[in-house]
């Protein structure tokens, strides 16, 4: 009997469909997952509460409790909200973030799993759980300015579910650390969600040229840019990038992950208006 059970834990699939990540501090956070197990077999069955190790790149990097999951021959919803997890490999969770961020997918894995199974007719069974996890990654974390106000950028999104809280971010100019120019920066609640979504911010534009001459202009009209802009050096042709530079978070873990965010962003006509009204008003 155990074999046969172990046979099928081994070949189920755990797809997760949502994981977010809350309340960061220092060396933990809140984890809620949604996700659906497939492949279990013909005859449901009821699984224990189990705990697990968290591992990437081979390296456990803190614990996980799953839930009492009860399966039916189309498999199981398996969701749990706010369960906080201890980091106990600080470098593996943030090479793991970043891993995510910056590429379209990745694999970690739950082990040493002991699971504890009810069957039909008073049957039981006791095996080792480790399972794969794929997830679809950010990608590079795409960003797009879809609108700019006097009071708020509006962001356009696409990558997994963390709440960084307050934080800070810039649009920079150039590339390599420390030959960048500041154009802009950015403040507000940052909470990444699944798919296409707006997060809004505060523009404070930054001192970039003490020697422009406001006789040039400061408005951006139909598809030109003013003389103004020009000497600034602000094009709507240029690529420039969307950086993260801290949370408000002091401590916590998301100060260095916040750093991971840096991806390409066309300036738009509007924007680029914007930030010339900050450096002549």
């Amino acid at each position: 009997m155990d074999s046969v059970v172990q046979y099928l834990l081994n070949h189920s699939r755990l797809e997760i469909t949502l994981a977010r990540i809350t309340e960061c501090t220092t060396d933990s956070f809140n984890l809620s997952v949604e996700s659906q197990v497939t492949a279990t077999g013909p005859v449901g069955s009821i699984i224990d509460p189990m705990l697990v190790d968290l591992v990437y790149l081979d390296r456990e990097f803190g614990k996980m409790q799953l839930p009492r999951v009860k399966t039916r021959f189309n498999g199981a919803h398996v969701h749990f909200y706010d369960q906080t997890i201890h980091v106990s490999d600080m470098p593996i969770w943030l090479q793991l973030l970043s891993d995510l961020t910056h590429n379209e997918k990745l694999v970690y894995q739950l082990r040493n799993g002991e699971a504890h199974l009810k069957g039909p007719f008073g049957t039981t069974a006791q095996c080792g759980y480790n399972k794969d996890i794929h997830m679809l990654g950010m990608n590079g974390f795409p960003a797009l300015i879809k609108d700019v106000d006097q009071e708020e950028g509006k962001w356009n999104l696409n990558t997994f579910e963390i709440d960084y809280g307050p934080t800070v971010f810039e649009i920079q100019e150039g590339g390599e650390e420390g030959q960048w120019r500041t154009v802009a920066r950015l403040k507000g609640d940052f909470f990444t969600k699944r798919g296409e979504f707006h997060v809004p911010f505060e523009v404070e534009t930054v001192s970039l040229d003490d020697d422009i001459d406001h006789a040039d202009g400061d408005e951006v009209n139909g598809s030109g840019i003013s003389p103004a802009a020009k000497k600034l050096g602000l094009d709507v042709e240029k690529t420039y990038y969307f950086q993260g530079i801290r949370t408000e978070k002091e401590g916590a873990w998301t100060n260095e992950a916040i750093k991971f965010i840096r991806s390409p962003i066309v300036l738009t006509e509007k924007f680029v208006s914007f930030v010339l009204r900050g450096q002549m008003g």
